[in-house]
């Protein structure tokens, strides 16, 4: 007898083959069978036609801290994500010297937008190495499944402490952080984190310690990774490190690489589909080289106390203070010398000024709640000034209650559909679990299935669920997921293709210490099971025992991308 039969449904198995009608079992956890199934099961459900797949293997979030205080990884499994992939950009919080948790957090509270005064309140510190961290994970039970990279800026950080941040390593610091790699992948991580981005700065507005990594450095840690069977290197970059740089990383460790963001640059149109082709050229000579790219516009959400994207362009002041911040941002001068800033061309800096992309998202006073949906382009048009003047004013007036919401990225749809359906471009990056009050872009699978499936037309929709599945599985060595086939783990969704979609952001204040995030919600996504237990009925999250796998274990096969696979 089977645990669990789905029945009458149309079963998508996420490796681009056409959906098949029929029925779906499962059996300690994992499919046991699909098509006309006439034994009886436990459980039997009527899926009632709608479409059964695969749940979504999200490559790039950031849930290190809250999986110590929320099993769920929520939204994870609300937007239909079953296995995520942790520790990216090089930020995590293990291995946790107990003399430096206070500068993990600070620097993490600021690079990933967090609030840290909901980390203080919400991390618990059960670990300190790398393996105790897994230990504690599979310990207290996660309801996705997770893999976690080895965080470069973590490592640095408890080796070096503070001066991670200032200077380049000592051969003596440097043996000491590969040492802690080695004790990461031993323990099973799923390969190593890193960023050299110029906008990705720690507490104070330094640098975070990876960016002082110099290459050789980058090497040391590739030459590690070539010592293992299984492994990836992710790394988010800037100006200065590209597809040929994570090509070498490729060649000396024997594993693939992933360059992180692949974004549309309306300034820059061609930027990302170079990025795109030198990384396919990449391939073509036998080196696994990926990019992790986005499926949704980019928008972030702020007050002019916290505004994150802005911070890294002088003069923008790095303080929080409000009181310091209300003078500087009315000083003339200030203002005069960040619109040279707007008007200055520079490939590091997202915002150019396009205050048609300023929309105001939520005001404080009565008189100006009609501004809210309005840009401030707009606003400034009917007022005849400035908008920089605009934007600074009203944030003032209320102050600093307004919130803003700023589209940078992806803004031009034919040129995202360009990089979308190249199978080196890894749908992903989420950012997941960051950025809390800025955005919640979890639910990009939805999105794919919603807007560039039913709406734009851009894939057929086996194709769409194997770009969200089995392919940033399988290019990343996790076994047995992101498929329905025989003797594969029951990471399953349940959704209905005309109706499924993502909605707009909603605030919410559940975060610790009352902290304030972002959450969407997916009409049209009626359950998500991680092995073979439904964790989201598609309103709410169920209290079971965690059924979420951490792991630990995977393979070294590098399988090509995008080919339907026959069952």
């Amino acid at each position: 007898m089977y645990d669990l039969i789905f029945r009458n449904a149309r079963i998508a198995d996420g490796l681009g083959n056409p959906l098949v009608d029929g029925d779906l079992a499962v059996v300690d956890g994992k499919v046991a069978a699909i098509g006309t199934i006439s034994d009886p099961a436990i459980e039997e459900l009527d899926a009632q036609g709608l479409v059964l797949a695969p749940g979504a293997v999200d490559l790039h979030t950031h849930y290190d801290a809250q999986l110590t205080w929320d099993q769920t990884a929520s939204p994870a499994g609300a937007v239909g994500v079953t296995t995520v992939v942790i520790g990216n950009c090089g930020f995590g919080i293990a291995p946790a010297p107990p003399d430096k948790r206070a500068t993990i957090l600070a620097n993490l509270a600021e690079v990933e937008g967090m609030a840290l005064s909901s980390l203080e309140a919400g991390v618990e510190w059960g670990f300190e190495t790398f393996g105790e961290y897994l230990g504690f994970l599979r310990q207290k039970g996660v309801y996705p499944n997770v893999a976690v990279l080895a965080s470069h800026t973590v490592m640095r950080t408890a080796v070096m402490g503070d001066a991670g941040s200032e200077r380049l390593a000592t051969p003596c610091e440097l043996d000491a952080m590969l040492v802690l790699f080695r004790e990461a992948m031993d323990a099973g991580a799923i390969g190593l984190g890193s960023s050299t981005n110029e906008n990705h700065r720690g507490a104070g507005g330094i640098p975070i310690a990876s960016r002082l990594a110099n290459d050789d450095e980058f090497r040391a840690f590739a030459k590690v990774l070539s010592n293992y069977d299984h492994g990836v290197f992710m790394m988010t970059c800037g100006e200065h490190h590209g597809i040929p740089f994570m090509e070498e990383m490729s060649q000396l460790s024997g594993k693939a690489s992933f360059y992180a963001p692949l974004f549309h640059y309306a300034h820059q149109p061609q930027r990302a589909a170079g990025i795109m082709r030198a990384a396919e050229v990449a391939r073509t000579r036998g080196v696994p080289v990926y990019a992790q790219g986005s499926c949704q516009p980019l928008s972030l959400s702020f007050t002019l106390d916290h505004a994150y994207i802005l911070k890294a362009m002088s003069p923008w002041p790095a303080t929080e203070d409000r009181d310091e911040l209300r003078c500087i941002l009315s000083d003339p001068s200030f203002r005069a010398a960040f619109r040279e800033t707007l008007a200055k061309p520079d490939r590091q800096h997202i915002f150019k000024g396009r205050w048609d992309w300023v929309p105001v998202a939520t005001t404080v006073l009565p008189k100006n709640a009609g501004l809210a949906g309005r840009t401030i382009a707009d606003i400034a048009a009917e007022r005849r000034a400035d908008p920089l003047d605009v934007f600074l004013d009203l944030g003032l007036e209320e102050d600093f209650g307004t919130k803003y919401t700023l589209f940078m990225l992806n803004m031009d749809e034919d040129g995202v559909a360009e990089l979308l359906v190249n199978d080196g471009t890894l749908i992903s990056l989420s950012d997941a679990g960051a950025h809390n009050a800025m955005l919640c872009d979890a639910g990009y699978a939805m999105y794919l299935l919603g807007h560039w499936v039913r709406n734009r037309g851009l894939f057929d929709l086996p194709t769409a669920i194997r770009k969200v599945t089995s392919d940033p599985a399988d290019a990343y060595g996790i076994m047995d997921r992101g498929r329905l086939t025989p003797g594969a783990w029951a990471d399953m969704i349940l959704f209905d293709p005309e109706v499924i979609r993502i909605t707009n952001m909603e605030q919410h204040f559940d975060l610790p210490a009352g902290g304030e995030r972002l959450l969407r919600r997916a009409p049209g996504l009626h359950g998500t099971r991680v092995n073979g237990v439904r964790v989201f009925d598609g309103e709410n999250y169920l209290s079971v025992q965690a059924p979420g796998h951490v792991l630990t274990e995977f393979s070294a096969s590098r399988p090509q991308l995008g080919m339907p696979v026959s069952r």
